[in-house]
């Protein structure tokens, strides 16, 4: 500014005297130049500072927009996690007031949450093997839902498989895993729901379930929209990837609220003796696979069937991704493994030796870590 107006004034003085006045133009000009090679640099170096300001700045609103859409999303996910716990508290106070109407229903309750022996199992063998102490303190046994007792002539049901594709398989898969009551089925028994279950396509306004009803379907919401109401009042809204229904079928109670079709929907279901027939068919054959498995190891040939299958009942499946160690040499022996599918690489640490060396590979039958039955040893493998 001082520049500029220095610059008038010597302009301003030349202008009264016209005989000298371009001499005096000549002097401004060349000031001129002289303050311009100054102020360009200067000028672009307050232009860079103010375009690494704007950057900074602009860095700045994209990560708090970015942070503002995170919790948007989290806003969103505990909303429905909500929604979830509500339907579930629901579900828990029906199964409850059903037991206290009836002392009966009490002890189906108990007699269905436990595991399923085999169906030729003598009574003096159906007793639970308890693993040892330190085993108990690290690991708790899988529960699996049997249900309702199933009887013998019902598992000989003619098993229908309907057609299904990729994505309609796991939103009833994950539909099964996101319920409760449900989630802790075998993988096989999963399997075999998903597969068995048949399309069924409700319209809009139409009732799925209705309150009171005797319960036989279990359902998994494919596509459309539903609205559970209890009372004459809506307690949630459902959308696809939901199971619903599982009570009636796993304790034979009645329907505890009922549900309408917001939207036409697509739907699958399973009946209740069908469920309860693969509950029974899948706890026998993993039953069997395991006695099998037991028969075919070296170190308990000579043990009686009858103790094998109190082994069998205390075996619990355990999967490990690729390049996850099992055991450790050198840790405390406490678990006994039989391979069902995979192949596991055993190395051992030799004395004086610096790594580890490859010993074998197992595969499906093999079994390892023997010694932890016989006593509290170290590892060696």
């Amino acid at each position: 500014k001082q520049w500029y107006q220095r610059r008038v004034a010597i302009t301003a003085g030349g202008a009264g005297q016209v005989g000298n006045g371009s001499g005096q133009s000549q002097g401004v000009y060349d000031m001129d130049a002289v303050r311009a090679k100054v102020l360009v640099p200067e000028l672009r170096t307050e232009i860079k500072d103010c375009y690494v300001k704007l950057k900074a700045k602009d860095q700045k609103i994209q990560e708090l927009e970015t942070e503002v859409n995170k919790f948007k999303s989290d806003s969103t996910t505990k909303a429905d996690e909500i929604t979830r716990l509500k339907d579930e508290i629901n579900k828990l106070r029906d199964v409850l007031g059903i037991l206290n109407k009836s002392p009966a229903k009490q002890q189906e309750l108990l007699d269905s949450i436990k595991e399923v022996p085999a169906a030729d199992q003598e009574e003096d063998v159906v007793q639970e093997v308890k693993p040892p102490p330190q085993t108990q303190q690290k690991r708790q046994r899988q529960v699996a839902i049997s249900g309702e007792s199933v009887k013998q002539s019902d598992v000989d049901i003619d098993y229908t498989e309907y057609p299904k594709d990729a994505d309609q398989k796991a939103i009833i898969k994950a539909g099964i895993l996101k319920n409760d009551f449900m989630k802790n089925l075998e993988h096989a028994q999963i399997r075999e729901i998903v597969a068995c279950m048949k399309p069924d396509n409700r319209k809009a306004g139409e009732w799925i379930i209705k309150e009171g009803e005797p319960g036989q379907t279990l359902f998994a919401l494919q596509e459309g929209q539903l609205e559970v109401i209890k009372n004459s009042k809506v307690l949630t809204v459902m959308g696809p990837g939901r199971v619903f229904g599982e009570l009636a079928i796993l304790y034979n109670c009645t329907r505890t609220a009922s549900i309408r079709a917001l939207t036409d929907c697509k739907l699958w279901e399973l009946d209740r003796t069908l469920f309860q027939a693969i509950m029974m068919k899948t706890g026998q054959a993993k039953q069997k696979q395991h006695l099998d498995f037991l028969k075919s190891v070296k170190l308990l040939q000579d043990v009686p069937e009858a103790k094998l299958v109190k082994i069998a009942d205390a075996l619990e499946e355990e999967i490990f991704k690729k390049d996850e160690y099992i055991i450790r040499q050198g840790s405390h022996g406490e678990t006994f493994y039989i391979m069902v599918e995979g192949e596991v690489l055993v190395t051992a640490k030799l004395q004086n030796d610096s790594e580890a060396s490859e010993i074998r590979t197992l595969t499906a039958g093999a079994y390892f870590g023997e010694r932890a039955l016989l006593g509290d040893d170290k590892r060696t493998a």
